[in-house]
């Protein structure tokens, strides 16, 4: 008689695990936590590749350029200053310092062809730029130099700070008033300039206002950066790329199609923190720079980090229809077909990454979504044995991958659409949950 007892105790608690829908709940949340390691795994993998990308990238920038920065010109002279001794008489030392001179005006015109450069299966944005510079200088004045003392002005130079020179393709010449000065690489002095090209200047056969000008033929990536240093600077740049980021402490005018754009700037002396002439490095003169960045919006890694991210999301959503289709149609879904279905779902991400390093985000979304849809589809309906309710399925997957992707595209209102999606869902789980008995009672339902 104990041992009927127990047996029947057995069976009841047999009963109440295989049909109570709060231990369904507990198990597909258990599975859903375990699904989580290969998750990681898939995120770190993203990262991974990305990585990967970025050192391909940094190959091409060593043998194509860098980002370019153009500072000048500027006149250098160099001096000996004087100080004062006790009784007021003069003393000159021997330490040499340099006077700069900024133009009086400048003009430059900046013309961007951007291309793609491939380092293996990884692709890298490069540009070649024509750079034209024009404008004006006052005849340098060593006099206003407080304490100048002896000026070398035979010494003086003129330079033009070029960040990265060593794809300069062509001897570079600079047009001085009636001169031609041929430039050579390297600077008087590092305090303004550290890098770039400059040559010897006779002021003393120059005018009270001389002209100049010169083209820069120049490759870089990433972008570009010009520093203001005219008393009146202008600077007008176009391009064929449809995503410029303008950097810098002055924006333009600027615009953009889908391929193209055209920005100008226009500054004056008074909108920066140094004056036409100085002595050493001025505060705010690097941070007077400005320009443009190839932006790249969403990158294709970018793109499948952002995917993954959305994957507990996709899991739940499918475990819950499951969830509801087994409690309100009494159809039993065993943990171990969670389990596998959990996997279909994570391997997409995987098919995803793949297939996006040679075919693109989208079209690889496209086919590894049709490949995890299409076998959890026919998984599913040997469970379901319903065409109803895998066809319902079938459905929801398609929607739920496609709301993805419409999120994933977006840059500015995916947090909106998102938000509001997920808001739809929670309501549509609270409508159909309404109609499930929650609070299960282990009791016997013989007579």
């Amino acid at each position: 008689m104990s041992e009927q007892k127990e047996l029947n105790a057995f069976e009841r608690m047999q009963k109440f695990v295989r049909e109570s829908p709060t231990v369904k709940l507990f198990v597909i949340g258990f599975i859903l936590l375990l699904l989580l390691i290969p998750l990681e795994f898939v995120r770190d993998l993203v990262h991974e590749r990305q990585y990967r990308q970025d050192t391909a990238a940094e190959e091409v920038r060593q043998t194509w350029g860098y980002a370019q920065t153009i500072t000048g010109p500027i006149i250098t002279i160099p001096f000996y200053p004087i100080t004062y001794g006790v009784n007021g008489e003069r003393i000159s030392t021997n330490e040499q310092r340099y006077y700069h001179f900024l133009p009086e005006n400048l003009h430059i015109k900046s013309e961007l062809v951007t291309e793609k450069r491939s380092r293996g299966i990884f692709d890298v944005i490069v540009y070649s730029s024509k750079i034209t510079m024009t404008g004006t200088f006052k005849k340098p004045d060593i006099g206003i130099v407080e304490n100048a003392g002896s000026a070398v002005v035979a010494d003086a130079s003129v330079a033009i700070g070029i960040s990265d020179l060593h794809n300069l393709k062509e001897l570079l010449e600079l047009s001085w008033g009636d001169q031609k000065l041929a430039l050579s690489p390297g600077v008087e002095n590092a305090e303004v300039i550290s890098s770039g090209v400059s040559a010897p200047l006779d002021l003393a056969q120059s005018g009270n206002e001389i002209t100049f000008s010169i083209t820069l033929n120049l490759r870089g990536s990433e972008g570009i950066r010009f520093v203001p240093v005219g008393k009146e600077t202008q600077v007008e740049m176009t391009g064929n790329w449809g995503s410029p980021s303008f950097q810098g402490a002055f924006f333009p005018e600027h615009e953009i199609g889908d391929t193209t754009f055209a920005a100008n700037w226009k500054m004056i002396y008074l909108n920066r923190n140094y004056p036409q002439q100085f002595v050493s490095v001025p505060d705010g003169f690097s941070e007077s720079q400005f320009g443009m960045d190839l932006y790249v919006p969403v990158t294709e890694y970018q793109k499948n980090d952002r995917a993954a991210k959305y994957a507990v999301l996709i899991i739940a959503l499918t475990f819950m229809v499951f969830f509801f289709v087994q409690v309100l149609n009494k159809v039993r879904v065993h943990g171990i077909q969670f389990l596998l279905v959990g996997f279909a779902l994570c391997l997409f991400y995987v098919l995803l990454l793949s297939f996006t390093e040679h075919i693109g985000f989208n079209t690889a979304y496209l086919l590894a979504g049709t490949m995890t849809i299409g076998l959890v589809a026919y998984y599913v309906s040997s469970i379901f044995k319903n065409r109803k309710l895998s066809a319902f399925n079938l459905v929801f997957m398609i929607l739920v991958y496609g709301f993805v992707f419409v999120i994933i595209q977006m840059q500015e209102y995916a947090l909106l659409v998102g938000s509001i999606g997920l808001f739809l869902v929670l309501a549509s789980a609270m409508y159909l949950s309404k109609n499930i008995t929650w609070n299960d009672q282990l009791h016997d339902t013989r007579s």
